[in-house]
């Protein structure tokens, strides 16, 4: 039987793939659907020429619809879900990684610290949902929490 920890932790971690699948949905349907609106954001901006904003459509909208169709999957399949928590903490990590390797090799911009600000506070936030969630070593207690 899970104990009153187990279950506060098991919510915890719930509560952050909603996070998850809020945010993500956001940025997937912002880039899939509408990606000027997107780089408009960060004062980027694109010759409006088709395969200019269909390269973005497909690079940040497919990134960002890829993560919320894993956290969806990882709040409706409970046996999957550390999986999908791994996937996110795996590529938000590669973001932040990404971003900070662009701070040292691009410069240092207030924008540039703003977006690391928020992509570190997601990442922290993913890690600290995948380590709460609660491990379980018995099968019976695996399909309980189920």
């Amino acid at each position: 039987m899970p104990s009153q920890s187990d279950n506060v932790r098991l919510w915890y971690a719930r509560a952050v793939m909603t996070f998850a699948v809020l945010i993500f949905g956001f940025l997937a349907g912002l880039y899939a659907f509408n990606p000027l609106a997107g780089i408009d954001m960060f004062g980027v901006s694109l010759s409006g020429e088709a395969h200019s904003i269909t390269f973005l459509r497909t690079g940040l909208g497919a990134m960002f619809s890829s993560l919320f169709l894993a956290s969806t999957i990882g709040l409706a399949r409970p046996k999957l879900f550390m999986t999908c928590l791994t996937i996110l903490v795996g590529v938000m990590t590669i973001i932040v990684a990404l971003r900070l390797y662009g701070l040292d090799v691009d410069g240092i911009t207030d924008k540039n610290l703003s977006e690391l600000r928020t992509e570190g506070i997601s990442l922290l936030i993913f890690v600290s949902g995948w380590v709460a969630h609660p491990r379980i070593s018995d099968s019976q207690q695996r399909e309980a929490l189920d």
